[in-house]
């Protein structure tokens, strides 16, 4: 095979390459603008942390193989952190997440409107 060949072969070749990568490349480089009392923490193996102005820690997985998205709140107290007295407090914690506020009243129903299955565990 000839020089002239070869290189006739590789133009098409890198050209599609580049159409791919520079798409990658400027939403790397493009600032992501985060909401006030968000911060970005970590980021290990597509794994990215956030952190919330109330301390909530959120880790964010993107999966695009996907068609769903899938959302777990852990908090981290439960009933091994219940002092004497304080039995159920994790059990009511559970309730009260979905329990409300003035501006969402009912928390559940909001969710399945928008095709969430609300569950807690």
């Amino acid at each position: 095979m000839t020089m002239k060949r070869t290189i006739t072969r590789l133009f098409p070749a890198l050209g599609m390459m580049l159409l791919f990568l520079l798409p990658l490349q400027a939403q790397e480089k493009a600032a992501v603008q985060l909401p006030e009392g968000v911060t970005q923490g970590p980021s290990v193996e597509g794994i990215t942390e956030y952190n919330l102005a109330n301390g909530l820690k959120v880790l964010l997985f993107p999966d695009p193989s996907k068609p769903t998205i899938t959302v777990n709140i852990t908090y981290l107290v439960g009933s091994r952190h219940e002092g004497y007295g304080e039995t159920g407090m994790a059990h009511l914690l559970e309730h009260l997440v979905f329990k409300g506020t003035p501006r969402h009243p009912d928390i559940p129903q909001e969710l399945t409107e928008h095709g969430a299955r609300p569950n807690g565990t």
